[in-house]
């Protein structure tokens, strides 16, 4: 025998293991499809009053896999909203919303009462760990294939008040997710899944026989059919009720809606659904009701329904035409609706502006009549894509909601021809933009390198990455497909795919198989490219060249996507010339018969999701054949991808020293990001009769892999006046240059903490007035520059919670003074953060501490170069990091301006003194609170130790080297701007305010115009 090491003998066993993987996995591949049945007979009673709903449920549950199954996992969907520990409460705090982590205990809800049992026989069950909202039950005897049980148990649901989607808000009640039932059990074995709001669900197929029960004047809309013949007539009556009520509508949005008493007497109706996998219902005593009846294509009728409340009426009005015609667009091009009727209610929904159930949807407030007509036909189209054709949504939420998004938009092209997302604008604004908004925001994304792959798990998807692979990416894939293919083909082969799948579970793979077979094509580009990869298109026209009767095109691919692409050429501004290219890597040439063509173009449609639009064309005469003409625009907009364009802007600013600014910013950013981007803004000033300005310009890399995100090269410059005589009539200006390299690390696309690592240089310019020694006289200005070297790590936790950011840097400087050749090399750590108590209020802190590793004048007799500082104030911002409007004004209100660096105390001492000041250690804390949501006034208290190194502190005591100040401030912009006023004080700050002379000039304020930059806000957007 041989001798295994323990090491060895590891290996040896995960080897055996991952052979048994292997083997099992490809076992588990060749099963052929199955799937599930769960048959529902759900009884319950509503208490309007406590917002409760007792019932019992029975579940038969047919076995149809190859399996012999010992568990059952139940999922238990509203106990997602029991307590802040469940998946949901940890999403919405991921989400950047608190509205649930603070609501009331009264708020909460979910499942009660449970005691399960299978075939009359008591069982073992339990929450699967973690998640409360799952359960896993233990079958008292195996369940082979081909067999079945009965699962039972009673059940009392405490309906949550609206977080999501189950929920009520007052006595109007949305009965989604509502009951106990079986997971998912497929090739791919248990399905099972908390619930979330961005991510939606897997369910089996099967029927439903539900009794409700409920005060008799409550209008009930539900999936299935109505069994109950009372009912029927009371629902008459109401769509009478209504049909009076809108003879003699007025439309009269500022009408409250209030809830009639709830009827004493009780009613009992009974609901039918055959071939559904869920079951909703909604009650409200408010509800109009509207119905009518589609034919479809083959003669068959189906009843349709609108049930509304006051709310928004003069929309619903026109409501049941909507329903009606969505029915019917969708019987017609994917196949015929399958059910007998089909419900839409206004009802409340914090889960997005619509849910789709089978038989019904659910849609909240809409923007106006298009928008509720848009929003409903998508809901409707979800019961072909998502009731029918029931993929597991969760996991692949593109395969249902994104060819849904597809179909939609060709509802609203056919029935609301008009212009794209800015029509409504004015052309200075849109500059004559062509983009949609779907295209618009998944460019923000990806030329930021921020998308995701439509096929990921909705739970790790940001939340416009849910969006952009949910809904518009796949979208747009597939109307780029309908366009390759041609519309006739397209629309046979997705009707084939329904007629295939309908009422089962089709997973991507199945998808992809149906296409390819049925169109005899490699859709790669379409699957691995568009659908399960942020790769990118991105053809570029090259150079054209005439041969004979040949015009000759050179394409290049500089995407990731070999994906076919419309070639098109122009005369004027008609195509006459127009082919498919097929996709390639690389360069290509492609033939078109010779012509007297103006522009060559790629895509001149937008069908494709192509990166960068600006060189998909070309002119075939004169220079620069490939520079889009020049565009002036005023205001910054969407990028113009058929213009070269440059933005301008009035530019005004004013300092103590200048005056008044006037000039133009000059820049090239728009709401897309760009390699390189630079602004520049000249201005004259009024006060010293020379430009002054800034300019800043970068240079953005993406790396491949995950380590960093971004690499960003660039520099920014400023010139000003930041001082003045009048004695001598003189001026001092700087000029102040920083080149930096920005490091962005990478990160989980879901997580909300950011790092970056920055190295800057400060390379400051500045004049010092210079005079004569003995006689004093002024003898002119002279320049001199200081470099300052800072490397910093940052990082920032964006969570809504506990948000926190923190900085270390270490400051490096080598200067000369009268003593020779000095140097210095400090250390800095900053932290602050937000401890939330209420929704969007909370306890803000800060702390600081900052010390020199290294300083040849630390025990100098004054305070040089790099010194810390706990009061900020212009004279001792020797990195001229902010701007100020008085920077060395020793009195009046100029001296009185703040910044929030280094200690970040808000007092004005006074350039005349050192107290705070120190060339060796400083460490503070600063407090704000949150105590109204809407008034920007806050408590706040700044404490403060300074060590005092000069030989004249070698006598200073704690409580000398103490500073600590409290008061009230308003607090605007997010911190943007602050004004302080200070109620009590440390002995020491109350001597300097003693001397400073009343109390309107102890009150300090705060400017940070780099925090209200636009294009940085634009940058920080992350979601």
């Amino acid at each position: 025998m041989k001798y295994y090491t323990p090491f060895t003998a590891q290996i040896l066993k995960i080897t055996i293991a991952l052979v048994l993987l292997h083997t099992w996995g490809g076992l588990s591949a060749q099963k052929p499809y199955f799937q599930q049945e769960a048959h529902y007979r759900i009884t319950a009673a509503l208490n309007d009053e406590q917002h409760r709903l007792s019932g019992a449920i029975e579940i038969r549950y047919v076995n149809h896999s190859p399996d012999t199954l010992r568990e059952l996992y139940i999922h238990l969907w509203p106990n997602a909203y029991q307590d802040r520990s469940t998946a949901f409460a940890r999403q919405q705090l991921d989400a950047g919303s608190t509205k649930f982590y603070f609501a009331k205990d009264s708020e909460l809800g979910g499942l009660n009462n449970l005691d399960f049992k299978v075939n009359n026989q008591a069982v073992e069950w339990h929450y699967k760990p973690g998640n409360p909202d799952i359960a896993i039950l233990r079958l008292p005897a195996p369940l082979p294939p081909e067999r079945e049980v009965t699962l039972a148990t009673p059940f009392v649901l405490q309906f949550p008040a609206s977080f999501s989607r189950l929920g009520h808000v007052g006595q109007s009640y949305q009965a989604t997710q509502w009951y106990p039932k079986p997971a998912v059990y497929d090739r791919e074995g248990w399905h099972d899944m908390p619930y979330l709001e961005m991510g939606e669900f897997y369910s089996e197929f099967g029927s439903f026989d539900v009794s409700l029960t409920l005060p008799e004047n409550y209008v009930v809309g539900a999936t299935g059919v109505l069994q109950t013949e009372s009912e029927r007539v009371f629902l008459d009556k109401k769509v009478a009720d209504t049909r009076a009520m809108m003879s003699s509508f007025t439309a009269d949005n500022t009408r409250q809606d209030t809830f009639p008493p709830s009827a004493k007497a009780t009613k009992t109706i009974r609901y039918l659904a055959e071939n559904v996998h869920d079951f909703a219902w909604f009650a409200d005593k408010r509800f109009r009701v509207q119905r009518s009846e589609v034919v479809l294509p083959s003669g068959r009728k189906v009843d349709t329904w609108v049930m509304f409340t006051r709310t928004q009426e003069n929309l619903w009005k026109d409501a049941i035409n909507y329903v009606d015609r969505s029915v019917r667009f969708y019987s017609e091009l994917v196949g015929e609706y399958p059910w007998p009727q089909a419900t839409a209610v206004q009802s409340a929904l914090s889960a997005g502006g619509g849910m789709e159930y089978p038989m019904i949807t659910v849609i909240s407030t809409a923007g106006g009549a298009s928008s509720l007509d848009e929003v409903i036909t998508h809901e409707v189209g979800h019961n072909w894509f998502y009731g029918i054709l029931a993929s597991n949504e969760r996991d692949h939420a593109w395969l249902d909601e994104g060819v849904n998004t597809y179909y939609e938009n060709r509802y609203m092209r056919r029935y609301y021809r008009g212009g794209g997302t800015f029509s409504g604008l004015p052309g200075f604004v849109t500059g004559g933009s062509a983009y949609q908004l779907s295209e618009l925001a998944y460019l923000f994304q990806c030329r930021r390198r921020l998308d995701q792959a439509p096929e990921t798990p909705s739970d790790e998807l940001t939340r416009v990455n849910y969006f952009l692979g949910a809904y518009a990416k796949p979208a747009a894939a597939m109307h780029y497909l309908e366009n390759y293919v041609g519309t006739a083909r397209f629309d046979q082969v997705m009707q084939d795919y329904y007629r295939v799948w309908q009422f089962k579970h089709p997973r991507p793979a199945d998808f992809r198989a149906h296409w390819e077979k049925a169109l005899g094509k490699d859709l790669s580009w379409l699957f691995d490219g568009l659908l399960y990869s942020n790769k990118r298109i991105d053809y570029k026209l090259a150079g054209t060249r005439t041969l004979g009767d040949t015009t000759w095109v050179k394409i290049k691919n500089a995407g990731q996507i070999a994906s076919p692409v419309q070639l098109v050429a122009m005369q004027d501004s008609q195509a006459v010339h127009s082919l498919w290219v097929e996709g390639f890597k690389g360069t290509q040439k492609v033939a078109l018969p010779a012509g007297d063509y103006r522009h060559i173009m790629l895509d001149p449609d937008r069908i494709t999701l192509d990166f960068y639009r600006k060189n998909n064309q070309l002119r075939t005469t004169g220079l620069l054949r490939k520079v889009e003409p020049l565009a002036l625009r005023l205001i910054p907009g969407p990028e113009n991808d058929r213009r070269t364009d440059l933005f301008l802007f009035p530019a005004l600013a004013w300092n103590h020293y200048d005056k008044t600014m006037l000039g133009l910013v000059f820049f090239n950013h728009s709401v897309l990001s760009r390699r390189l981007e630079w602004e520049l803004a000249p201005m004259y000033a009024s006060g010293s009769k020379q430009l002054s300005g800034v300019a800043r310009a970068m240079y953005h890399f993406y790396p491949a892999g995950r380590l960093l995100r971004r690499v960003t090269v660039g520099a920014g410059l400023r010139h000003f006046r930041y001082d003045s005589n009048d004695r001598f009539d003189y001026r001092l200006g700087y000029l102040r240059a920083v080149p930096f390299l920005r490091l962005e690390l990478g990160k989980a696309p879901a997580s909300n903490f950011y790092q970056h690592i920055e190295w800057r240089t400060i390379i400051l310019n500045r004049e010092e007035a210079q005079f004569q020694g003995i006689s004093g006289a002024f003898t002119g200005k002279e320049w001199f520059a200081d470099y300052i070297h800072e490397l910093s790590y940052n990082g920032e936790n964006r969570g809504p919670l506990y948000p926190f950011r923190y900085r270390i840097a270490l400051e490096q400087q080598q200067y000369k003074d009268l003593s020779g050749d000095q140097r210095y090399l400090k250390a800095s750590f900053e932290w602050a953060g937000r401890l939330s108590y209420a929704p969007k209020r909370g306890l803000h802190v800060r702390c600081f501490v900052g010390g020199f590793l290294d300083n040849t004048r630390r025990d100098a007799g004054a305070l040089y170069p790099g010194a810390f500082n706990l009061v900020s104030q212009g004279f001792n911002d020797y990195r001229f990091d902010d701007y100020y409007f008085g920077r060395h004004e020793p009195e009046g209100i100029w001296s009185q301006q703040i910044s929030l660096r280094d200690g970040g105390l808000k007092n004005v001492v006074g350039q005349g003194f050192n107290l705070g000041r120190s060339n060796s250690f400083v460490a503070s804390l600063n407090f704000k609170a949150d105590l109204w949501r809407k008034i920007p006034v806050k408590p706040y208290f700044d404490i403060g130790y300074f060590k005092n190194a000069m030989p004249t502190g070698s006598d200073d005591t704690f409580e000398d080297q103490l500073l600590w100040s409290g008061g009230l401030m308003v607090d605007l912009f997010g911190g943007a701007m602050g004004l302080y006023f200070p109620l009590a004080n440390s002995k020491n700050i109350q001597d300097r305010h003693a001397e400073r002379g009343n109390y309107w000039s102890r009150i300090a304020f705060h400017i940070d115009l780099q925090k209200i930059d636009p294009w940085r806000f634009v940058e920080g957007i992350q979601f």
